[in-house]
């Protein structure tokens, strides 16, 4: 690694690609983005955190006790980040290490370390790559920039924001990864007009259609599943190898697990290059072709080409429009994907910039661009939100006031009214999501808003206020008119948890 001598003066402000599989963090220094590596020169790091009683592991010295620690050894976190117990245990039934119902609803890791959140597991990769910064620089960061998938809901980005203050840094804006990428090939490379960037990583799925222009970098609309990514194909292929297994010796369950996730994503890895991999599996030794492979993932790479055409839909664009199209993700590299992504779109994706270092490189160009002082990459940033927000409404329905897609930041007011006579309080229920049915959507925040004028049903005035950040977090107010009676929040609890599931 090379060390810099940094001015006293001078700022230091990471961008920081926080990851499913690999976390990176980046800096620009005399308009040359750098890449922060470890001591053995590795820019990636395993966002994998091992909790023994008496030492904290995180990165590649974690990744090495997969398999001979799993059960407190903690990966894939990014998946958890934000969600219920309820959720975790409907899509992930099984796990290499335990999970247990923290007192609201959502997860804990049970390690010998004790109980441990995924804002805990989040905080310590942040830590790690802190102290890659302080290894370049010799000095404390004063602020970063941290990515998060652009279809990631409002209590995915409230927890990875607290995950930042746990690690005191100091966020200064959560960019959308998608925008990230864009950002970097525009910046870098000057392109231009309608780019779409598919982002598939290793727990999320996004798509972002953006118009580039002029230093004017506009998001039109963005998609996703925020749990669709190569981890699922990881573990689809563990369990095809576990289906030709003969018969398994190992009466250690979590163990067998592991190791059978581990030789899965190694097995993927190869195929990329190979089209046959000899697998050797406890007793058992095989092989796995290529063919196979893609049989086993298809259904779910033709599921994220069905978000593409229905977002492209959405906004009436036609792919004939679409100028470029970027591959953001390690899942990217996989051979079938390449070639589905190039026939849907009818184009040669761009991979110039390696596709699991361009967001990182993005989000410590967008950094540069807030603080830096030269002139000449001055740019313009229009994100959205990426899921609707509304209110819930008599008869269990969600009431949309704004949609997904629209420019942010934002503020957007609408009236209602109460249902009965002498009707004093009422109450607010935040909801996020596509659907008509508050029980399909996800909860964000409930709250009272008291000593409201008693009148006849229908009188009263009730105006509510949704104002959204360039973070894409979410304020609320909501008063009435003749009393003057008003309550503002800023949805930072997570009592989501207690009603849903999502």
């Amino acid at each position: 690694m090379m060390f810099v001598n940094v001015h006293k003066n001078k700022k230091l402000i990471l961008g920081i690609d926080l990851g499913t599989t690999y976390s990176l963090a980046a800096v620009v220094e005399k308009d040359r983005v750098i890449l922060l590596s470890d001591s053995k020169k590795r820019y990636l790091l395993p966002s994998i955190v091992n909790f023994n009683k008496n030492k904290i592991s995180v990165g590649w010295s974690a990744q090495s006790k997969e398999v001979q620690d799993p059960l407190n050894t903690i990966s894939s976190v990014k998946r958890f980040i934000g969600r219920s117990f309820q959720f975790i245990k409907r899509n992930f039934p099984i796990l290499p290490y335990k999970i247990i119902q923290n007192e609201s609803g959502g997860v804990y890791f049970y390690t010998d370390a004790g109980y441990i959140s995924p804002v805990d597991v989040f905080s310590h990769i942040l830590n790690k790559l802190k102290k890659r910064a302080y290894f370049y620089s010799n000095q404390k960061i004063d602020a970063a920039i941290i990515t998060v998938p652009a279809y990631f809901n409002n209590n995915q980005r409230l927890e990875t924001k607290k995950a930042a203050f746990l690690s005191n840094i100091n966020l200064v804006r959560l960019l959308n990864e998608p925008t990230a990428a864009a950002l970097a090939y525009g910046l870098e490379t000057g392109k231009h007009g309608v780019v779409v960037v598919y982002d598939l990583g290793g727990g999320t799925f996004d798509i972002s259609i953006l118009k580039l222009n002029k230093g004017v970098f506009e998001v039109l609309a963005t998609g996703g599943d925020s749990h669709l990514g190569g981890d699922d194909f990881d573990f689809d292929l563990s369990k095809y190898i576990h289906e030709k297994l003969i018969e398994c010796n190992s009466k250690d369950y979590y163990f067998s697990q592991s190791l059978l996730l581990e030789i899965a994503k190694k097995t993927k890895i190869k195929l990329t290059k190979n089209k046959k991999v000899e697998v050797n599996f406890l007793n058992w030794k095989g092989h796995i072709t290529r063919d196979e492979f893609n049989l086993i993932i298809e259904n779910k790479v033709k599921r994220t080409l069905s978000i593409c055409s229905k977002l492209m839909k959405e906004i009436d664009l036609n792919i004939t429009n679409v100028e470029e199209v970027i591959l953001v993700g390690g899942s990217t590299r996989i051979p079938l994907i390449h070639e589905q992504v190039s026939m849907f779109f009818k184009k040669n994706p761009l991979t110039s910039i390696d596709p699991e270092k361009v967001v990182a490189i993005g989000a410590a160009l967008h950094a540069n661009m807030l603080f830096g002082k030269q002139s000449k990459n001055k740019t313009l940033l229009l994100d959205v939100i990426p899921i609707s927000l509304g209110i819930e409404v008599m008869g269990g329905f969600m009431e949309k006031i704004i949609l997904r897609n629209t420019l942010i930041p934002i503020s957007k007011t609408k009236e209602f009214t109460t249902f009965k006579d002498g009707q004093t309080t009422i109450l607010i229920h935040i909801l996020q999501g596509e659907k008509e049915l508050v029980k399909d959507c996800v909860s964000l925040s409930r709250f009272v808003l008291k000593n409201i004028s008693s009148k006849k049903a229908g009188i009263v005035r009730i105006l509510v206020t949704f104002e959204i950040d360039t973070d894409g977090l979410i304020s609320i107010k909501a008063s009435e008119k003749l009393s003057n009676r008003e309550k503002k929040i800023q949805i930072d609890q997570f009592d989501f948890f207690k009603k849903n599931t999502s």
